[in-house]
């Protein structure tokens, strides 16, 4: 048996509006609770009810293919009726974004070719953050075909990379808002120079306008704006995993302190392979987690069996995603 609970002082008052059902589930844990099969679960059983799907794994270490059954690549792959799948190649997702920016920047940039730059902007392909970059810039890609589906669910890497991912629109957005400071302090100096050359007027907007380092900057930051909402509105979900151990409870506290920094929310904790009668009590009270349960108010989890063999097949599969979206639903409030 599934259940799904509020945690303790937050049920709803009367008259609260139930929230809409979300288009966007990110699932993240730390790496063996259960993620990508939960994400594949999920898929099969919403489309089967009829929304058109797509389940992504940004995870490097793939098997999403493996649990859905198909081989899967880079471009959406048809599985099922009204549900695709694809995983992201992240050493190729590397490489395309190093190249993207490469030639983003040679136009604002030529000059400085003379000094082989292009052989610094290369070696950031082996740079920190990289992968995360690339990871965002996959997410971007995401965003963009998301119009054709009813609903995305993003089978995340281990819960430290995509925290790091998840944290860098903000941290962007700020970088790009200094960047843009300090380039219109630039040209400010630059129309002053010129004023005093020339003694006629010239503005700093009429040279903003048409720098090309102002308009990347603005343009970039478009671009990282609307994948933070794609994260981070009120359409998208994330469902954190973990299961009834000291690690995965340990890390699932940390993950939703930097994950509320972040701006994000977790309104939803999954318990993955819970156990019943005193099993269940014993572990819950070794592993920290009703010590969890009872500082995280606000929090809804849901209880998930351990199903054990049953969820290799695909019957197994959609038997355990109907038990989530019939539980993520009643919490919702609604019906789906």
């Amino acid at each position: 048996m599934i259940s799904s609970h509020r945690l303790p002082g937050s049920s709803k008052s009367e008259g609260e509006k139930a929230s809409p059902f979300p288009k966007r589930f990110i699932v993240i844990g730390k790496g063996g609770t259960g993620k990508t099969t939960i994400s594949a679960a999920m898929a099969r059983a919403l489309s089967s009810r009829g929304s058109r799907t797509l389940v992504v794994s940004l995870d490097p270490a793939h098997n999403l293919g493996d649990v859905l059954g198909s081989p899967l690549a880079a471009e959406p792959k048809e599985v099922k009726e009204g549900l695709s799948a694809l995983e992201v190649d992240l050493d190729s997702q590397v490489q395309a974004y190093v190249r993207k920016k490469l030639s983003q920047m040679r136009p604002i940039y030529g000059h400085l070719q003379i000094f082989n730059a292009d052989h610094f902007l290369e070696a950031l392909e082996q740079s920190p953050g990289m992968e995360e970059f690339a990871m965002l810039e996959a997410v971007g890609e995401i965003r963009e075909r998301s119009p054709a589906y009813d609903a995305v669910i993003l089978d995340t890497a281990p819960t430290g990379m995509t925290l790091r991912m998840l944290s860098l629109p903000a941290v962007t957005l700020l970088w790009i808002d200094n960047l843009l400071s300090l380039r219109l302090k630039i040209l400010e100096r630059r129309a002053y120079i010129q004023r005093v050359e020339r003694s006629d007027k010239l503005r700093t907007e009429d040279l903003s306008g048409d720098d090309p380092v102002v308009q990347e900057l603005r343009r970039y930051r478009g671009e990282i704006i609307e994948i933070q909402s794609f994260l981070r509105d009120t359409d998208a979900a994330v469902l954190l995993m973990l299961q009834a151990d000291k690690l995965s409870v340990t890390e699932a506290d940390r993950a939703i302190e930097k994950l509320s920094n972040g701006g994000f929310t977790v309104g939803t904790c999954i318990i993955n392979r819970t156990t019943k009668g005193k099993e269940r009590i014993t572990r819950y009270a070794v592993s920290g987690l009703d010590e969890f349960i009872r500082r995280r108010g606000g929090i809804r989890w849901i209880e998930l069996p351990d199903m054990r063999g049953e969820i290799s097949t695909p019957q197994g599969l959609d038997a355990l995603g109907n038990m989530i979206i019939d539980a993520l639903s009643a919490q919702q409030g609604g019906h789906r």
